[in-house]
Order: structure tokens, then sequence, then C-alpha cells
């Protein structure tokens, strides 16, 4: 006792001097030495009497692990981090309706989810023999049968992914042994032991997810996973006893038993004649409680099972409770019991997931999160959707009903919450309904979301991006007028002081009252002009403007917009989502790698990138965004903005038209197009030669109308006027546009 109190006294030193594991080590694994880790588990038993053998543990696993792969899974980019433990803690074991959807609304806010990854592509198929489904099965029986699961990971030997596992395979977990170094490498490597041969993997290669075993005994038998069946083991067997207890009683039912002559004069004869009469006159249902008379006195032998044989049947009924008790699943699931109903039955399946599933994916969960998702980002997170359960959601009517009071949910939330998803084509869905006589979340905004789509003022013909400039002019001139009152100037002061307490001194996310003034006019004007668009829950253009104002700041601090992008041109130089100095940069945007390529070349770069858009691949030149500005810089292109104030009309006509169907025609570098001929813009030469090609090769396409007798937009036309393109020319060499381009051509060749 005294050496093993030195030893936690020397570990706790070793504790404070940063040594945590070999201090650990010291004391835990005392007799370990640098050879295999027995285990004292019978893993094979527990398969082959276990799982081969009784169908309750059969019954069992496959109940667990098949409902855990009805239970999807997802990947998600961390928002929030700081909020994750509490997102865990609602996930955690004893889930309830409450909670589930608790967790679902929190999700939203602390994760984003990744439709496309690398991560999710190896989930997908983990290996070439198995879907993530069938992987996820195997992992859940394994762990059930053995308390032990482990994953092996493989990886390229070399390049760019090294390191980064391609496929994921379970290992027999009855045939793994673990190795140890000693002391100081507990777990140095995992031997599989396969038809006489030893396969051995290293420790990083290996993800081991153990259950908690507290068989301490120094030479590391703990670090092996305890069975559930380890503590059943009696029931288990008495469980086998009683199903071979019951196929003998059946086996002797060939005999119930021998009737005798007590004076022992019956000849065989007599004997079979006395047998056949008996099956003639008294078998079936016709002779029962009938009265059968002899001429001489038998005796009677009994074949059947004793009284304590038929008693051992008797506990076959309870070992099956037990079984199900150490795996946590209700005993109705197995439909041994009379009691079971809908209701109980439901109720049963509930159980199950959070008794039994939940926590097994829990785990995986969190050890995947550990272990594999690392490789593919830091900020990645790997996690299943309990909220798909649907043993975990209320019924459909109360949901409906609890749903309709929640005027802290919007509209949007309540449907997703119901399986109904989300409404993207009505911003006022997202907002929050909140009922009369309840004060408002602001003295302005009245819980109006940052996530509304706002509409844009129709802007007049010859109006012009407003610069800071142009702001100060407009904060003059409308303060000289009164227009702005000491309330709301107060209320903008305010939003500006608490907007850069969150972003600080980066210049790219600051503003000023001014500014917010400029998007809060925009507001104002957008509601009296676009009427039609707001939701009957504003009752003033001050309320929308305000709201409108909300959103902007919101894509300032972070880079993004909600939904709908509106005043670009306001936000400050630098940041991702501003319209200035863009104009180089959108140039060179392309939609073959072969003009990416030419125009890469023109600027002395030798290769191109890609960027994912909502409209496909786009190319641009160089390897990079970096590369690319540098070289811009570096050439220092002459721009062309003189072209025809016709082709402004066009594109800004083609545009209107476009996106009153939802933006369905022409791709991002088209739409590029037109936002700069519509702002007037220069275009660079590259740019003008890339109009006059495509002009050239669309203009057969054209019918001359936007819109065909179906009322459906005709793409080919709206695209050939999103590049400044005349859709009523007959031929292209009329176009004023094509002219343009061609003459500002045929003079840089001179």
């Amino acid at each position: 006792m005294a050496n093993f109190l030195q030893r936690i006294r020397d570990g706790l030193k070793a504790f404070n001097g940063q040594q945590t594991n070999e201090s650990y080590n010291r004391f835990i694994y005392d007799v370990l030495g640098n050879n295999t880790i027995s285990n004292n588990q019978h893993n094979e038993d527990y398969i082959d009497k276990g799982y081969k053998f009784n169908p309750t543990i059969y019954s069992l696993i496959q109940l667990i692990s098949k409902s855990a792969i009805t239970v999807p899974y997802k990947i998600f980019e961390k928002v929030d981090p700081t909020s994750i433990k509490e997102y865990k803690s609602l996930t955690a074991n004893g889930l309830n309706e409450d909670s589930v959807f608790k967790a679902k609304m929190m999700r939203k806010h602390i994760f984003e989810e990744v439709e496309h990854s690398a991560l999710g592509k190896l989930l997908e198929r983990p290996n070439p023999a198995q879907s993530f489904s069938v992987f996820l099965q195997e992992l859940i029986s394994f762990g059930k049968l053995t308390g032990n699961r482990y994953v092996y990971g493989i990886s390229p030997e070399n390049g760019e992914n090294k390191g980064i596992y391609s496929q994921l395979y379970n290992l027999p977990a009855h045939l793994i042994e673990i190795k140890s170094d000693g002391m100081f490498k507990p777990v140095s490597k995992y031997t599989m032991v396969y038809n006489k041969n030893k396969y051995d993997l290293t420790a990083d290669e290996v993800l081991h997810i153990a259950d908690f075993n507290p068989d301490y005994q120094g030479n590391g038998t703990h670090l092996y996973g305890q069975s559930p069946i380890e503590a059943g083991i009696r029931v288990l067997t008495t469980a086998n006893e009683s199903v071979e207890t019951n196929l003998k009683f059946l086996h002797n039912q060939s005999a119930r038993g021998m009737l005798t002559p007590e004076d022992d004069q019956l000849t065989p004869t007599q004997a079979q004649q006395l047998k056949d009469a008996l099956r003639r006159n008294y078998q079936g249902s016709k002779s029962a409680n009938d009265i059968m008379i002899t001429g001489k006195k038998f005796s009677w032998v009994n074949f059947g099972l004793s009284t304590s044989d038929l008693q051992l049947l008797e506990s076959y009924n309870a070992s099956i409770k037990d079984l199900c008790n150490l795996y946590g699943v209700p005993v109705q699931l197995l439909n041994n019991t009379d009691s079971t109903t809908y209701d109980n039955y439901r109720i049963a399946r509930k159980v199950l997931f959070t008794n039994a599933v939940i926590p097994e994916l829990n785990k995986i969960r969190d050890e995947f999160n550990r272990w594999l998702v690392p490789l593919f980002g830091e900020n990645l997170y790997f996690d299943f959707d309990y909220s798909a359960i649907p043993e975990l959601m209320p019924e459909q009517q109360q949901l409906i009903d609890n749903l309709s009071k929640s005027y802290w949910l919007t509209s949007n939330e309540k449907r997703e919450a119901s399986g109904y998803g989300i409404d993207e084509d009505n911003p006022i869905m997202n907002d929050y309904l909140v009922p009369a006589g309840m004060m408002p979340i602001s003295d302005l905004d009245l819980a109006i979301g940052d996530d509304v789509t706002f509409p844009v003022q129709q802007t007049t013909e010859n109006e012009e991006v407003v610069e800071e400039e142009v702001i100060e002019e407009i904060r003059d001139d409308e303060e000289t007028k009164e227009e702005i009152s000491a309330k709301l100037r107060t209320t903008l002061e305010n939003k500006v002081e608490e907007h850069h307490e969150k972003v600080g001194d980066d210049k790219t996310k600051r503003t000023n009252v001014r500014t917010l003034f400029a998007v809060y006019k925009r507001g104002v004007g957008a509601y009296r002009t676009n009427p039609q668009s707001v939701r009957p829950t504003v009752n003033s253009e001050e309320q929308w403007a305000i709201a409108r104002v909300n959103s902007f700041l919101y894509a300032l601090r972070n880079g993004k917009f909600r939904s709908g992008r509106h005043d670009q041109d306001l936000l400050p130089e630098g940041h991702p989502m501003s319209s200035k100095d863009k104009k180089a940069i959108s140039d060179e945007v392309y939609s073959t790698e072969q003009e990416a390529m030419e125009r890469a070349k023109e600027i002395g770069c030798d290769i191109t990138h890609t960027h994912e858009t909502e409209d496909g691949t786009v190319y641009m030149p160089c390897k990079d965004m970096e590369e690319l500005e540098e070289r811009l810089q570096e050439t220092k292109q002459e721009m062309y903005d003189d072209y025809p104030k016709s082709v402004r009309e066009n594109a800004k006509k083609a545009k209107e038209i476009n996106e009153s169907f939802n933006n369905p025609c022409a791709t991002l570098v088209g739409k590029n197009r037109a936002n700069d001929l519509i702002a007037g813009r220069g275009l660079s030469l590259a740019i003008v030669k890339k109009t006059f090609a495509y002009l050239s090769r669309a203009n057969e396409y054209v019918t001359g109308e936007y819109i065909d007798e179906k009322d459906k937009p005709i793409c080919g036309d709206i695209s050939y006027a999103l590049w400044g393109g005349d859709i009523k020319v007959k031929k292209v060499e009329d176009d004023v546009m094509w002219k343009w381009c061609k003459r500002i051509i045929d003079k840089s060749e001179e």
C-alpha cells in the first residue's frame, strides 16, 4: 500500500511538471512490459455463443444497429465554436422532444452545413465494399458484442494528401490485440490475428473506441472495453440452456409414455391390436372426454420431462428481460410480452433511441471529431441529426399547436420544425411575428430580422452610384431640411458605436453615420416605390429602413449577406462584398478554361484556377487571386467606357427581366458584364474582345423577344442583351455594341 501511495504522490508532482502521460503511466502500468496485452474477455464466445447462437442477442444487436443507421449524419463548419459544448449537452443521453427541437434550432446558429467536402465523400463510401450505413452497422455491432470498435484508416504514402485517410475499414474486434512498448508507450501497435497470420498496425492508423472497463490490474487489461455480455454471461448461459432443454423436450415427444399390463400376459400381436384400437376409437376431437373401458389392469410410465425440467423453461422469459436490460432495450420490442399496445410500442421505440442508439452514436461522433475530422479541416464538425428520428418528435397536431404559440420563432423556423422545409422565395417567412401589445425588440426595427431580402429602389436613368462624397452632401442637405430627427441620429450613432465595438479597428468593416443614413434613405425609397414587397407586419417606412440598416451592418461584420444583397457600393473598399474597385477582378471571370488561359498568357501567367458559384464553375487566370491582382497591377490596362448609351439600356432591361423570373438565364460572367455596363464602368481590351466574340456567335440565336408566348423567359435573348447587344437587329453587323467593340479592337491592332 505504501508503494502505491508513493507512486500517486510522485504522479501528482509530475502532473504539476507537465509530465502527465509519463507520470500516469508509471503508477497505472506498473507491471506492463514490452509485449502483447492479454484480453481477459471471451470475445469469441460472445460471438459464437451470443450473436451466432442466441436469438435474443442477435435480435438486440440487429435492433440497435439497424435503428442507428436510420439517423442521418451531416458535416458542418463551425460558426460559433464557443456554443458547441452547450449544443452537445442538449444532444446527450436523455434526449426528449424539447431538447431535440432546441438543439435543431441552436445548430442553425453555431454551424453551417457543408454540402460538398472531401470528408463527406469519404464517409459516403468509406471503402469500395461498403456504404456508410453498412460501415456504421458493422462498427456498432462489434462494439455491442465485444465492447471494442476498431477503425483502420488508409492514407496515401506521399503527395499532397499524405496522412489524410482515403479509405476506412472496420477491424474484427474479437481478433485484435494491443501491443505495448512498456509503460512509456502503453499502446504502440494493434495486431490482428487472422488465419494463423499476424498483421501489425501502428496506433496512429487505428481508432479504438472502447467501452468502460474497470479491470485495472496494472498490466493494461483495462485498455480493452468491457462487453455488455460479460456482465450477463450467466444470463446468456441460462437462456441457451433453456433453449437446449426445450429442444430435448420436443425430441422426447416421440413417445409420451408406455402402457403395460400388470400381469405381463400380452403378446406383441395383442399389443399392436390394442394400440390400433386406441388410435381408432379414442384419438381425435370426437373422442374428447369419452370413457375407455378395458378388460385388464394396466400401468402407465411417463416419458416426458420432470417438474424441475419444466421449471427451467419458465426461466427463459426472465433471461430475455435481463439481456434486454444489459443493452438498454425495452423488452416489448422483442414481442416478448402480451401487453404491447401501439402507445407502449411507440414509447419503447423512443426509449430504444434514448438509452441505446443515441449514446452509441454520440460516442462515435465524438471520436470521429477527435481522430478523423481534423485531418480534413480544424473548423469542420461531424454530427448526427437526431431531429430526423420520428420517435423523438411530438405528434404532428401537438407540434403544430406548440409552434403556433411560439412567437419567438420565425415562420421558416416553424416550417422547418414541422418538416415542410424553408420557403426561400418569401423573405417575410424569416420575420418574427410578435403578438400585438407586446414590447418591441428595439425602438424601430420591431423584430425585423437581419436576413431580410430588401427590394432595391428603382433608380433613374442618370442616377450614379452613391460614393462617400455624395453621402456627405446628402447628409448636409437632409439635415438642413430637418428630415433627420434627433432620435434617428441617436439610433444610428448607437448602432455605429456598437458595431465598432464588435469589429475593432478593421478598416474593411468600419462604417459611419453618413453611410448608415444613405442606407436608411434607400430603405425609405424602396418602401415608397415598391409597397407590394413590404410585409404586413411593417407599419412604417422608418421601420423598414432601419431593418435595412441592420441587414447592412450584419453583412459588414460577417462578410456576407444572410439573404439578398443590397447597398454593396456603400461597403468600404477591401470588404469581400464591396463593389468598389472590383472592376479589374470581375473582368477576369471566364466561362471556359481556354479563354482564361489565353488571358493568363496575355498578363504573364501560365496557369488558371477555378471558383464554384451558384451558376457553376468559372475560370480565372493565374494560379490564385493574389497572383492575378499582382499581374493586373503590373499591366495597368487601358479601360474603355465610351460605349453607346443604348448599350446600358439593353443590359439594364435584360437584367430587370431576368430578375423578375428569379435569374434563370445567363452565367455569372454575363451577369457581371451587365453590372459593368449599367454602372458605366470601363472595359479592358480583353473584355472588349470577349464581348465581340460572344455577340458574334450568339446573334444567330436571338429571336427579338425577351418572353415567349407561354410567358417564359427566352434566355438566349436575355443573355445577349446582358452583354449590351440589341435583340431587335437582324444582323450582328448592325448591332451598335458589336460595332463599338470592333472599332476598339481595330484601333488597338493599328
